[in-house]
């Protein structure tokens, strides 16, 4: 993916946002719902790893955290809801390829999110944010975030959820990524759901550019 795809993609993402139209938490929310404030648990395989998480969550705050089994890529997110102010944090350990192999980072990222209500039901939630990227032995990179997900509810059980995010550096370093992902999704009852999605990766760190696809399967659960 091209640095002009990439600006062009997160342009359309920002003209279907501006489209929608507002709306706020009610008390049920879809089990795909980023903004939904309840108790969860998740079990996947991401590629060929299998990974566990759940959340935790009070009235206006959810606290969530996944891992992989070795440890070496977990992720901790923090979301605050409020009427119409949705302020999320995360904090992600994983890895990325280097010149002298592949090296650990962290990224941390804080941001605000709006939820829109879009055609036929579908819900679109944006977000703009900010992300610093540390590479052990590597490069330190702060970067603009955008991204937004797409969830429709196709029928009583089945749903869609289409995901696209990139940043683009801001601190002279070059850097830009991006992640997408299509899935299906069937919610067996308003605690249980299983998902299948295809994801593509691309990023390119200095002198250093990869992508890769992959196949995720999951069984969420609220309550």
């Amino acid at each position: 993916m091209s640095v002009k795809a990439l600006r062009s993609s997160i342009g359309c993402l920002l003209v279907l946002s501006a489209v929608s139209l507002p709306t706020w938490a009610s008390d049920f929310r879809h089990i795909a719902d980023p903004l939904k404030l309840s108790d969860s648990l998740y079990i996947g395989f991401d590629d060929d790893t299998f990974k566990v998480g759940g959340s935790f969550a009070t009235s206006h705050q959810k606290f969530s955290a996944n891992t992989n089994l070795d440890g070496d890529k977990w992720h901790l997110g923090y979301l605050y809801s409020a009427s119409n102010l949705n302020f999320r944090a995360s904090v992600e350990h994983g890895k990325t390829d280097t010149p002298q192999g592949k090296s650990s980072h962290y990224q941390y990222q804080m941001g605000l999110m709006t939820e829109h209500k879009g055609w036929f039901t579908t819900q679109v939630f944006t977000e703009l944010a900010v992300n610093h990227l540390a590479v052990k032995h590597y490069k330190d990179s702060t970067a603009a975030n955008a991204n937004i997900t797409v969830l429709k509810p196709m029928t009583e059980h089945w749903y869609t959820e289409f995901y696209l995010q990139g940043n683009a550096g801001i601190d002279g370093v070059e850097r830009y990524d991006a992640r997408t992902w299509l899935a299906l999704g069937y919610q067996i009852n308003p605690q249980w759901s299983w998902v299948i999605r295809y994801q593509y990766d691309w990023e390119k760190l200095a002198q250093i550019e990869n992508e890769d696809t992959q196949w995720v399967f999951a069984i969420r659960s609220q309550f």
